[in-house]
């Protein structure tokens, strides 16, 4: 019965993985894509790790009265910086990748502000346009691969309920060739009377690794599901209270969407 390795495989991945925070620590630093070099939205050299943050680089500005901020205007998300590049224009999709990026800035835009909208502690009230004493977080894709492999290997090739965690195998498949499902962002945030850069932030993720990935059977499915953790994580760090740590998103998930 092919259920059996399928429980067996959960069953093994489960203990793997929940049963030792070493084994989880272990996991997430050798799936956990590298920062990405920049593009030159943001001046990359001026950004480092931060610890207490999620995202690969961060910048904040010294002395900031954040308390004086109660509105944030979210800019459309630029796409310009991706455009110049012309890797991701040579893949399955180079037709219509003009088409899905705009798609996904879009996205983008109203994943960040459905979550500043959505937020409890109520932080930031969400702006139509800069107003005086607003903040302005202005955001560019700098990197977007869709799931390729995943989707044409895997959904064509290999019976869906394979063993031993076919997720996970294809995503290794995936890193090894270079068609790991990937997006990136640089952003910048700014007092918008002044113009001035109060803080700026980048990271970029691969694609969740999960034993069945079905948001692997879509295009930009993974992708749409690092942003709206990327608009969480937004929040959360402007909810951030002194001292707290913001973690990242684990990079693998027993769950399979």
């Amino acid at each position: 019965m092919f259920c059996q390795p399928l429980v067996l495989s959960i069953l093994l991945i489960t203990m793997l993985v929940s049963g030792c925070s070493s084994m989880r620590s272990f996991l997430d630093s050798r799936l956990r894509a590298q920062p990405a070099a920049g593009t030159g939205f943001v001046p990359m050299e001026e950004l480092a790790k931060n610890p207490r943050l999620p995202f690969d680089k961060a910048w904040i500005k010294q002395g900031v009265d954040w308390q004086r901020y109660r509105t944030i205007y979210i800019a459309p998300v630029n796409t310009d910086y991706l455009r110049q590049a012309t890797w991701w224009q040579e893949g399955i999709r180079a037709d219509q990748m003009e088409q899905d990026v705009q798609n996904l800035a879009s996205f983008m835009r109203t994943q960040f502000i459905r979550a500043f909208q959505d937020d409890p502690r109520r932080r930031y009230r969400v702006v139509m346009a800069p107003e005086k004493g607003s903040l302005t977080l202005k955001m560019a894709i700098t990197e977007l691969v869709p799931n390729k492999v995943l989707l044409n290997a895997l959904r064509t090739s290999t019976p869906f309920f394979a063993p031993i965690g076919t997720g996970m195998a294809v995503r290794a498949f995936e890193r090894g060739t270079g068609a790991q499902a990937t997006v990136a962002f640089e952003a910048k945030v700014a007092d918008s009377d002044s113009g001035r850069i109060v803080a700026m932030f980048a990271d970029r993720m691969y694609a969740t690794v999960r034993p069945i990935d079905l948001r692997g059977f879509t295009w930009y499915g993974n992708a749409q599901e690092i942003i709206r953790e990327w608009a969480r994580q937004f929040v959360q760090i402007a909810n951030k209270q002194p001292g707290e740590i913001i973690r990242p998103t684990s990079t693998f998930s027993l769950m399979p969407w």
